[in-house]
């Protein structure tokens, strides 16, 4: 008796093991089945070759079975939408116009239900910005991206708040949100809303069961003459002349950075040391420059391509004036860091030198801010216009746009790249062509520019006369790390007891006109 029951149990044992993950008789074709994981029971189906596997969450089966077609019915759905299509295009094929059109609707219907099931609105972003099909970023312009995001959510939820899923947005709802934004952004915002809202819905289309359906491809790109209105000029060498006038310390090395070799403001404050060769004699005809920097701007880091500049004499020159002890990392430590650590104010600290040179930087659009009723003004010159800059007097210099390619990394030069090799006395001649517009301008070692005059205040030092207060930038910390920064500069400089008095006068000063 005693080994018959064990034999006994042994077989129930068997039976249980080879029954599970079973369908249960009666179950129709891919509608899947159950399977106890632990203490809970799990839903495993397939679709197209994939296996799907998901808790149900419960121990009871007849709740497990619910929760098991909730799974599988927009898979289903899916399946049901497919075969409606072949089944509508064979009508269509036969001559069966009518038939063919209410399978076509049917269709439609179901793949619109099963794409709100599979992947809804609100939680798409979740299921794309995951995705290793989408194009990758760096983590500042991903955070951009998911607020551009936020903003279709808000528009929808305002404007189609019946609209669930991703399959329900249609071309007129695509056009519509476009025309929004059009109406209170650049050109280029456009785009890149487009370009984004596109990416998604592609990256989508077979989880959320699109069926290749993208709206977005039927809204116009803005190109050519929209962009012409907008883009940002390139100043004069007059202007150049005034601008450089005002820089000293960091900024100065910035701006002739930005001026002489084109590169981005997030390239010229990441520049090290490393990358630039102050003693390499380049040949240019009849003279030769001295220095070169290489290195690989950011925006073609995935391409790595890889720009070649020779540095023009007057860059040079502001370069060697860095102390050899400081050259080590960045070239510009304390404006990278500032950067970093907050990029809009330091851009608006940029700006201000422009408009300190009486150069007006932004102009009025035709497109009216929604909350204010005023017309939007667009940048027209920033420190992007110094590379707008550098190929226009490059061009004007009769310098060949394969040379100026090559020097400024441009995304289009990779095909010329592989069939004009552009040599460094090339490069060197094209560098030479440019006018000096730091001619008579302030050494490095000097102090940073001057932001506010401020007049005498009760500090020591200060009272004997006004007017020799020099200018100094309006906020006390920014001038205690700028002094700071010049001090290392100079180290046989010294200070006198009477020099620190007169810097901690001009200092209370500033502060005290900050706090009024």
């Amino acid at each position: 008796m005693k080994t018959k029951k064990t034999k006994a149990g042994a077989d129930a044992t068997d039976k249980t093991k080879s029954n599970r993950g079973r369908k249960p008789a009666g179950r129709a074709k891919g509608a899947g089945t159950l399977q106890k994981h632990g203490r809970f029971y799990r839903a495993v189906w397939t679709v197209d070759g994939v296996t799907y596997r998901r808790s149900t969450g419960t121990a009871v089966k007849g709740d497990a079975e619910l929760r098991l077609a909730e799974f599988v019915a927009p898979f289903q759905l899916k399946t049901d939408a497919a075969n409606d299509a072949k089944t509508a295009k064979a009508a269509k094929r036969a001559g069966k116009t009518v038939a063919a059109a209410a399978l076509a609707e049917t269709a439609e219907t179901r793949r619109k239900a099963a794409g709100r099931m599979l992947i809804p609105l609100s939680g798409a972003w979740d299921a794309f910005n995951p995705s290793p099909l989408r194009r990758s970023v760096s983590p500042g312009v991903n955070r951009i991206y998911e607020s551009r995001w936020g903003v279709f959510l808000a528009w929808m939820e305002k404007n189609r708040p019946a609209v669930r899923g991703l399959a329900d947005v249609d071309a007129d709802t695509a056009a519509a949100f476009m025309r929004d934004i059009r109406a209170k952004s650049s050109p280029k915002t456009y785009n890149d809303y487009r370009a984004l809202l596109s990416q998604v819905w592609r990256i989508l289309d077979t989880p959320a069961g699109l069926d290749g359906f993208n709206p977005w491809r039927e809204t116009k790109k803005l190109d050519g003459e929209e962009f012409e209105e907008h883009e940002r000029r390139e100043l004069t060498v007059d202007e150049l002349m005034r601008l450089t006038r005002l820089l000293e310390g960091e900024w100065r090395v910035l701006f002739a950075l930005g001026i002489y070799t084109g590169l981005r403001m997030g390239d010229c404050l990441a520049l090290t040391w490393e990358k630039v060769n102050l003693d390499r004699l380049i040949p240019c005809g009849k003279m030769t420059l001295r220095g070169f920097i290489q290195c690989i701007p950011r925006k073609t880091r995935k391409r790595k391509t890889v720009v070649r500049i020779p540095l023009f004499p007057a860059l040079h020159d502001i370069l060697a004036e860095i102390p050899r002890s400081r050259r080590r990392g960045r070239i510009l430590p304390g404006l990278a860091e500032d950067y970093a650590r907050c990029t809009p104010p330091f851009c608006r600290r940029v700006k201000r030198f422009f408009e300190a040179a009486g150069i007006e930087t932004q102009d009025e659009t035709g497109r009216i801010n929604p909350k204010t009723g005023t017309a939007r003004k667009a940048v027209k010159v920033g420190f992007h216009s110094l590379r707008h800059t550098f190929v226009s007097l490059c061009e004007n210099a009769g310098v060949p746009q394969s040379t100026v390619q090559a020097i400024v990394g441009h995304t289009n030069a990779a095909m010329t790249e592989h069939y004009f090799h552009v040599s460094d006395e090339a490069l060197g001649v094209a560098v030479a062509a440019l006018p000096d517009v730091f001619q008579g301008a302030r050494p490095v070692a000097a102090l940073p520019a001057p932001v506010v005059e401020v007049e005498a205040g009760s500090g020591p030092g200060m009272a004997e006369n006004a007017q020799k207060v020099p200018k100094v930038p309006l906020r006390a910390r920014e001038a205690v790390e700028a002094f700071k920064r010049a001090c290392e500069a100079l180290p046989d400089a010294g200070l006198s007891p009477a020099d620190w008095r007169e810097v901690e006068g001009i200092l209370a000063a500033v502060e005290a006109k900050r706090r009024a």
